[in-house]
């Protein structure tokens, strides 16, 4: 076995992306590359202290910023269900099952606890319960106590692997399927084409089907974007503390930025108006976002200060940086 592979069969297989990667495999190549081992919230210091022994590094505390990942289970209330598959597309290891239209249920034995499904259904009707002990073996770290145990949960982690492998294979093949078919189309009807026009209307009907053919791609491609930049902006307002550090604080600004440039750029294809390349950010732009970050910052200073009882004089302090850091932004934002 690779490096990798060992890393990743230390791994919990929920493919829940806490660690900030689509999936336990992507998260080992990181650690594979130096990232820290302790991003992993459902490993847990079970696994922190495994990796630790197996790249013969120190052991560190979880990073309890990535959230919590307790033994756990998704659980549709059927009958609030509307059928629109949102759950089905996000669940990484195929455990919900259903059709458009038509409600969806778990399969209790396949489900990791990953969460995924929550954020994206529209009417809200999933919810996760704390895992049955009694009659399903925790994927979860530090909860396999005998051999017995373990050896089941290994067999189970495994099995979660391969059908994240399995779903990945087909999302591909799908894909390619899709886009084979595009280009059939589009080659048709060039065909079709060249049959009755003259050689210069061949030509433009050529370029008229392939531009056809990469806005479909550029449609779905928007789309998968505003879908990630939205699960990416979901995921850290639910893992980050309140209030959020420095730091993200910060992060959140950018996947807000992210999720919104997303959204734009998806609503000007479908409207079917050319997409406006955004030019090099202005300097007073840039600015701006690095003002509107400081005052982001100064706000969760005096909070935590106030929060803690500091010092009047340090308060007092905060306060006025943090009237500059409001007259900046203003200053930047006037036009």
């Amino acid at each position: 076995m690779s490096l990798i592979q060992r890393i990743d069969a230390l791994l919990p297989q929920t493919q829940c992306g806490k660690c900030g990667h689509p999936g336990c495999k992507p998260y080992a190549e990181g650690i594979a590359s130096g990232e820290p081992i302790n991003k992993c919230p459902p490993g847990g210091s079970e696994t922190i202290a495994a990796l630790a022994d197996l790249l013969k590094v120190p052991v560190l505390e979880l990073d309890v910023s990535r959230g919590s990942a307790p033994a756990q289970i998704a659980y549709i209330r059927e009958a609030e269900c509307i059928g629109c598959t949102k759950c089905i597309q996000a669940c990484p290891v195929d455990a919900i099952v259903g059709a458009a239209k038509f409600m969806h249920t778990v399969i209790v034995d396949e489900c990791t606890g990953c969460d995924l499904c929550v954020a994206p259904c529209p009417v809200d009707c999933i919810e996760m319960h704390p895992l049955p002990r009694a009659t399903v073996l925790p994927i979860v770290g530090g909860l396999a106590f005998s051999l017995e145990e373990q050896q089941a949960r290994a067999a189970k982690r495994n099995h979660a692997r391969r059908r994240f492998e399995q779903r990945n294979a087909r999302l591909h093949r799908e894909e390619q399927q899709k886009l084979a078919e595009r280009q059939a189309r589009a080659q048709r009807a060039v065909q079709h084409s060249e049959v009755t026009l003259d050689p210069v209307q061949a030509a433009l009907e050529r370029v008229r089907a392939q531009k056809a053919a990469n806005a479909d791609a550029a449609l779905k491609k928007a789309k998968v974007d505003l879908a990630m930049s939205r699960a990416q902006l979901n995921k850290s307002l639910k893992a980050f503390g309140h209030p959020p550090t420095f730091e993200q604080q910060s992060q959140l600004i950018v996947l807000q930025q992210q999720f919104e440039a997303a959204e734009q750029a998806l609503a000007q294809l479908e409207s079917g108006s050319p997409p406006v390349l955004a030019p090099p950010a202005p300097a007073k732009d840039a600015e701006l976002k690095r003002a509107k970050i400081q005052l982001a910052m100064r706000r969760a200073e005096l909070k935590k200060a106030q929060t803690s009882e500091a010092p009047a004089e340090q308060i007092e302090a905060l306060q006025q940086a943090l009237s500059e850091a409001e007259r900046q932004v203003d200053a930047y934002a006037a036009p």
